[in-house]
């Protein structure tokens, strides 16, 4: 394995570099129909079609007619070349009750971004079995590069029939850090954690609303990443591509991250990941009010 290059396609520094002419070979099925599945959401998002056409959520969280396109598009390649059930970010869905291989799709995480024209968000795909995630395909039109994890094999980044293998870097010291939708107690956790953060005057400090930051940290992109309130469907995919680059992760008490977790710490080392945990807790606020964390 080489070390200290630049994947042959550019990009930021990385520690290890393993690319091969075909980018899927000894894929699992279900990667190369999540792969199939990713690319065709890319295509759709790119295009913007829909892109104008906006509905509101809630006071912070929007939906384009283009997360409907690509979602509709996603599951019908999935469940048409699988069968698997599907839960999706804006159509819903139920895993299967017999416990079956089932699919989260988030189809544009960092909608605000993509309807304000800002090129920072991405296509989560995400195979759970055995409440596990055992494939993640995150597409991000940013890089153009598709990034893939299978459970216990890897995590690579895919481009121009090239694969450059995820491995997890702590050398940008750059950390985002990010609210979501968190209210109440979580919600002023988040604020001092952030403000703790600030004080230490440690780490570069970003945020970009977008669980891209999850393959960023398994690039080497950055550090750690802290997000306060998530569901599965956002960051399965990701916490997968982090886990298999060789990084730490939890949720934001220290328990370990699954599938029911609703926030994550994502960092490149152990050692950063202690960090982050120790800001967190020392950040956590008083909740005998009676708010909840």
């Amino acid at each position: 394995m080489e070390r200290n290059k630049k994947a042959s396609w550019g990009g930021p520094p990385v520690r290890g570099v393993r690319a091969m002419t075909q980018s899927t070979d000894g894929f699992r099925p279900e990667t190369l129909v999540a792969i199939d599945a990713v690319e065709r959401a890319l295509e759709l998002a790119r295009s913007r079609v829909g892109a104008e056409d906006i509905t509101s959520k809630d006071a912070r969280d929007v939906m384009t007619a283009t997360d409907l396109a690509v979602e509709d598009a996603v599951r019908g390649i999935v469940r048409g070349a699988l069968g698997f059930p599907v839960v999706g970010e804006e159509r819903g869905g139920e895993a299967s009750a017999e416990g079956t291989p089932y699919w989260l799709v988030d189809p544009i995480c960092g909608t605000r971004n993509f309807a304000s024209g800002i090129p920072l968000y991405c296509v989560n795909l995400a195979l759970v079995e055995g409440e596990q995630v055992t494939v993640a395909v995150v597409g991000d039109p940013s890089t153009g590069e598709i990034d893939v994890a299978e459970r216990g094999r890897g995590a690579w980044a895919l481009k121009d029939g090239l694969r450059r293998q995820l491995i997890t870097s702590d050398e940008s010291r750059t950390i985002v850090i990010e609210d979501s939708h968190s209210k109440g107690a979580r919600r002023e956790h988040a604020a001092r954690f952030t403000a703790g953060a600030i004080r230490a005057d440690r780490w570069n400090l970003r945020a970009l609303s977008t669980t891209l930051s999850l393959p960023y940290v398994a690039a080497g992109r950055i550090a750690a990443y802290v997000l306060f309130w998530t569901s599965a469907v956002h960051a399965g995919a990701g916490s997968l591509l982090v886990s298999e680059a060789g990084g730490t992760l939890s949720d934001i008490d220290g328990r370990p991250w699954t599938i029911h977790s609703d926030s994550i710490i994502a960092s490149a080392n152990p050692d950063l990941h202690q960090e982050m945990l120790d800001l967190a807790g020392t950040a956590k606020p008083d909740t005998s009010d009676g708010q909840s964390p």
